[in-house]
């Protein structure tokens, strides 16, 4: 497979599975604090998956190296800011109410 091609498909379903499971998770808690907990917890603690299937969906295309190390850790450190955002977005509706 190409570079370019199995860099593609890698942003496509990198970005499709970031947008879905935030959509999702904001959906689906809506104004409640326990499921915006949840929500959180568990983009926090799904990071690790996310971190080890970038690294090998990486890793078929880039040779180096280099390129699977960057796309993973800017991939895990979006789901752990989307996260922590969520975790903060619940602390914030608690104190609101």
């Amino acid at each position: 497979m190409p570079e370019s091609v199995g860099m593609i498909l890698t942003l496509l379903m990198n970005i499709a599975l970031f947008g879905l499971a935030n959509y999702f998770a904001v959906k689906h808690s809506a104004r409640n604090i326990k499921r915006r907990l949840i929500a959180g917890m568990i983009f926090l603690l799904s990071t690790p998956i996310i971190f080890f299937s970038t690294l090998y969906l990486v890793f078929t295309w880039d040779d180096t190296g280099w390129g699977a190390g960057i796309l993973t850790v800017i991939y895990t450190g979006l789901y752990i800011l989307n996260g922590l955002i969520l975790l903060l977005s619940s602390i914030h509706i608690y104190f609101r109410i």
